[in-house]
């Protein structure tokens, strides 16, 4: 058996591995299905949020959307071998050293394989070193198709590459957004500009995120080209930019610090609403919607929806057909979906599932807002009761004030358990005098209406058990548990410990459910339908942690739990007041795995969560 690293086995790798294929079958000539086939399952698999070995294991590869039964059964030998015969005969028609060419920003298959052809580059592992070499020395200058400045772009491209590749390829959602957001607010400033988006990825809120790409809407006159190419010209002096790719009339492609391409294109208002929805994506959403768009006799594109022979010959069955058009065009999206007769698809549900069956059927939910949030219960304080883990930064009444101006009713104090080692009256001794002080402060404020609890995050240890002697339960009202260490047990061990922490007296939440920290550690597996029972039976609640890295439970086990009637709660995790605003990103996926507001418990006001937090069970 051929011995992979787990690392083989990531999103990443198993995108990057169809995506060769795809080339391979390319460069030599096989069908245009089989190429976009295989691209089309690496676009699918690289933005799944679990990692595609874990759905694998529960035999559930086939519900991937873009993955058939043939790529299903090659997936499964590769799993249970560390290799598939079917991949590497692919593979292995062209030289490994085209596959790493194409790891290079802007080289494709074809310029890939030109290259190692003209060049002689037969070892993958030092193709990258002798290209670069060959740019140095004008050697690429002279194969035919390239010239001067394809080879000063192409050296950029390898210098880029190189400082990337210590960095990890798709960045975290929040640092994502946060990227943009700089951008977007520069490109505001234009007086031409009346409006700005991002799209992709990053506009469906996904939880990694690989370029950044934005719109403008231009503002509603007749504007000539010389307009268009002042507002390009405005954003290429955005002040981080580190490399300019290219510039047209309409559309620009940049280098970020630190190292994130930026892509910009520029629409007016009447064909805004179509191009938002055909950029915004997903791949899988745009190709089932075209699907169902040509069933129904229009055709889809960026500039807005065409009717086709079908249409016109039945046109009684579409009040929006008219005549008169050759193409309508959309200024917003919901319009856009509307015309086709489904209800409007937010972003965040557009990944290729059976949204536009939902759609149709105009059973769309109403999906959870920031504004739902009444309160946040997995706030660390700067207290200091010798935690097993780090302080929090700030003080109790600090992150009371914090609440109030994020408009919630309550807080719950959530400080790291004490560490091993104390004595049970020196655990116990350490809770009195925590819960004595914080009931002390809210008394000495005579604030009105101070609506907050005291609970912990306690490790959930290798057996099961948490670190807490008895009578804990006298100085808190909530638990949450949480997996902190010792991550690589069997799913059923790991399971059988959850599920032990999980029978603890006052235990209301399990806490970042995966234990995942994105692109540095997967999460640990679980029996799903295990803990489901358990937390339903319980009445316990499963955390969206907010935390950057985290934004865990992932928005796909978001809409099991929600199937399987679990309840939900957002949290931040914070540990300072500083990430307490993080609560966007947890809504974020709460939303993507379909969540109403009913669905996430810290949506209820301060009496009806107080009743469903501090119930004996």
């Amino acid at each position: 058996m051929n011995v992979k690293k787990q690392n083989d086995f990531s999103n990443k790798q198993i995108a990057r591995m169809l995506r060769n294929i795809s080339a391979a079958y390319l460069l030599t000539g096989e069908s245009q299905f089989k190429v976009i086939a295989y691209q089309k399952a690496a676009d699918t698999i690289e933005t799944l949020s679990r990692e595609i070995r874990d759905i694998w294991k529960e035999g559930r590869l086939e519900n991937i959307p873009s993955i058939g039964k043939s790529l299903s059964k090659h997936l499964d030998e590769y799993f249970k071998n560390g290799k598939s015969e079917h991949f590497d005969s692919i593979l292995n028609r062209i030289s490994k050293a085209v596959y790493q060419l194409m790891e290079i920003p802007g080289l494709g298959p074809r310029k890939a394989f030109k290259l190692v052809k003209a060049l002689n580059l037969n070892n993958d592992k030092t193709a990258i070193e002798e290209l670069k070499k060959a740019c140095e020395t004008g050697k690429v200058a002279q194969i035919e198709g390239f010239g001067e400045k394809s080879q000063e772009e192409i050296k950029k491209s390898i210098a880029i590459y190189q400082k990337q590749i210590v960095k990890n390829e798709r960045m975290p959602l929040p640092y994502a957004f946060s990227v943009a957001q700089e951008v977007i607010a520069y490109l505001k400033k234009h007086p031409l500009v009346i409006r700005a988006d991002v799209l992709g990825s990053l506009r469906r809120l996904a939880a990694t995120i690989g370029d950044i790409d934005i719109a403008i809407q231009v503002a509603n006159l007749q504007l000539k080209i010389k307009d268009y190419k002042e507002i390009i010209k405005y954003f290429l002096k955005y002040p981080k930019i580190i490399k300019i790719d290219n510039a047209g009339e309409k559309k620009a492609s940049v280098i970020v610090s630190p190292y994130i391409r930026v892509d910009l294109r520029i629409e007016g208002k009447k064909t805004y609403g179509a191009m938002l929805q055909y950029f915004t994506g997903s791949k899988s959403h745009n190709i089932k919607l075209r699907e169902y768009a040509l069933k129904i006799g229009y055709s889809l594109s960026e500039y807005g929806i065409k009717p086709t022979k079908k249409v016109k010959s039945q046109n009684s069955k579409f009040k929006n057909y008219n005549p008169k058009l050759k193409i309508y065009e959309f200024d917003n999206e919901k319009k856009f979906y509307n015309f086709l007769c489904l209800q409007y698809i937010p972003p965040e549900l557009r990944e290729g599932t059976d949204e536009i069956e939902v759609a149709q059927q105009k059973k769309i939910p109403s999906l959870v807002q920031l504004k739902d949030i009444k309160g946040d219960l997995h706030l660390h304080s700067s207290f200091d009761i010798q935690p097993s883990h780090d302080l929090g930064e700030d003080d109790f009444f600090t992150i009371y004030q914090k609440g109030l101006e994020l408009g919630y009713q309550y807080i719950g104090y959530a400080d790291h358990n004490p560490k091993l080692g104390l004595t049970n009256n020196q655990f116990l001794a350490l809770l009195k005098k925590r819960k004595e002080y914080i009931d002390q402060i809210f008394m000495s404020k005579k604030i009105e209406h101070s609506n907050y609890f005291i609970g912990l995050e306690v490790d959930i240890l290798p057996d099961g058990k948490i670190p807490l002697p008895k009578g804990y339960e006298n100085y808190i009202d909530y638990l949450i548990v949480s997996v902190h260490s010792v991550f690589n047990l069997s799913i059923s061990e790991m399971t059988k410990r959850v599920i032990t922490a999980l029978k603890y007296p006052r235990v209301k939440i399990l806490g970042h459910p995966t234990g995942r920290i994105l692109g540095k550690r997967e999460g640990f597996e679980l029996n799903w339908e295990q803990i489901f029972d358990e937390c339903r039976r319980r009445d316990i609640a499963l955390e969206i942690n907010s935390c950057p890295l985290r934004l865990d439970l992932p928005d796909i086990l978001v809409k099991e739990a929600i199937k399987n009637k679990v309840k939900l709660i957002i949290n931040t995790d914070s540990h300072a007041i500083s990430q307490m605003p993080t609560m966007f990103y947890g809504v974020a996926v709460a939303r993507r795995g379909w969540a109403k507001k009913s669905d996430i418990i810290n949506t209820l006001n301060y009496l009806d969560f107080k009743k469903w937090l501090t119930s004996i069970r």
